[in-house]
């Protein structure tokens, strides 16, 4: 996703940087907020992958449309006026 917002902004002439989330702050800052807390508590969730099953909706389309991730990304951005 990163590599794809990368792309996006850079088909817009922006330069994004990515940079890692930092959770070392987040587990710093547990004890004292409620919703870094539970940020914490879901950490695991960021960390693995989720797969979903769309068998039922390609058997009542008959097909799966789909839209290139960084077409996707790049209309999303530009709605959000991000780019």
């Amino acid at each position: 996703m990163a590599a794809a917002i990368t792309l996006a902004a850079e088909r817009a002439g922006i330069k994004a940087k990515v940079k890692t989330f930092p959770w070392w702050l987040v587990s710093a800052m547990s004890s004292f907020n409620t919703t870094l807390r539970e940020m914490q508590e879901m950490r695991y969730l960021w960390e693995q992958t989720v797969e979903m099953d769309n068998s039922k909706l390609i058997a009542f389309l008959g097909h799966e449309p789909q839209t290139p991730l960084i077409d996707a990304v790049h209309s999303t951005l530009a709605g959000l006026g991000c780019i």
